[in-house]
């Protein structure tokens, strides 16, 4: 007899992948990556000593140069795999069987699968747009509560929520750490992540793997108390980004800062002219502040989706899902010849959809 069982929970969770898309496409719209960055950067790191990839990476020294920047005691920063890894190891820091996690619905999709893998109840508040559900959040909070999460600007959705919202959240729940994800904020017309620091218990998270493009190195970090802080480092892997990965991000951070500023800008102006574009075409678009713009087509979904698939273009769409099942997330090239791709693609399939035969 084989009594070999998976702890609980584990059963019911699903690995993480996309919908598969019905034809080949070489436009990625569907990841909110970032630009590629320099070649120069590449080239530099072939010029890094080999010595870095024979020993154990060492991240003192970026936590240090994140730290100076956002003008914090570097045992307030602790530099992780992506913004990901962070966010799971506050979970495994603040949640137990006994713990809840309020978050909002729809939002970063692992969110609840870290809190699942900590076997914690997840509360969910429905946020569909507009403002952060301040005053419902609260009204959800208890002696069991351990987190609240506040994704801003919010995946899929692009809305935000507001310093007061944070205030609010951290008065109401002290006995909670008040999780920030801030993966997006660069591309906000406010970054929160001073109002994050101002805050006694709360952590921001942040990642150099959108406005920054560099997703596949896998750098982000969480900000915060120095006592929160240290509780994640304790969570998880003391060597959980490469060295390879934590020199090339430094050298990117100290660069190419002006580059990156010209990328952002050229997101929100493609940002604003994609919303009015689909609220042309009846697709309903909602007021977004991230580097992508959620959509709901009349015709549905997936009908966008496979329309633009035709066109080489991937973007990102939810089936089955109970809440984001009719939506598109569509993320801004950054560049022109792209943006005007995109834009004729969306044209032709929503003005051809919506036509008499």
């Amino acid at each position: 007899m084989n009594t070999l069982q998976p702890a609980p929970g584990v059963e019911d969770l699903k690995p993480y992948k996309t919908p598969p898309l019905p034809y080949p496409v070489d436009l990625l719209l569907a990841g909110n990556e970032g630009a590629a960055p320099p070649q120069e950067l590449l080239a530099a790191a072939a010029e890094l000593p080999a010595s870095l990839l024979q020993r154990y990476p060492a991240p003192k020294p970026f936590e240090a140069l994140l730290a100076a920047r956002l003008g914090v005691d570097p045992a307030c920063v602790l530099v992780t795999a992506g913004a990901d890894e962070a966010l799971d190891r506050a979970c495994r820091a603040m949640l137990t069987p006994q713990r809840t996690v309020i978050m909002p619905e729809p939002t970063f999709v692992m969110l609840p699968a870290y809190a699942a893998l900590a076997r914690a109840r997840a509360v969910c508040v429905p946020w569909p747009s507009g403002p952060y559900p301040t005053d419902q959040v609260i009204d959800a909070v208890d002696e069991s509560t351990a987190a609240i999460v506040v994704v801003s600007p919010n995946n899929p959705t692009g809305a935000v929520a507001t310093a007061e919202d944070l205030v609010r959240l951290s008065k109401a729940a002290p006995h909670a750490m008040i999780i920030v994800d801030l993966a997006y904020t660069e591309f906000a017309d406010k970054d929160l992540t001073s109002e994050v620091l101002a805050l006694p218990n709360a952590v921001a998270f942040r990642t150099l793997s959108k406005a920054w493009g560099i997703a596949g190195l896998r750098v982000g970090y969480a900000v915060g108390p120095a006592r929160l802080i240290g509780w994640m480092r304790a969570t998880g892997s003391p060597y959980s980004v490469s060295a390879l990965s934590l020199a090339i991000a430094a050298n990117h951070l100290e660069r190419n800062q002006d580059r990156v500023a010209s990328f952002i800008a050229r997101i929100q102006q493609e940002r604003a002219e994609l919303e009015a574009l689909l609220d042309s075409l009846g697709a309903r678009p909602l007021r977004s502040q991230g580097n992508f713009v959620y959509c709901r087509p009349p015709q549905g979904s997936l009908a966008l989706r496979d329309g633009l698939c035709k066109h080489g273009i991937a973007v990102r769409a939810w089936p089955g899902h109970p809440v984001l099942h009719d939506g598109v997330r569509i993320t801004c090239p950054g560049n022109p010849t792209d943006f005007q791709r995109l834009t004729d693609a969306i044209k032709d399939v929503l003005q051809n959809q919506g036509a008499t035969p």
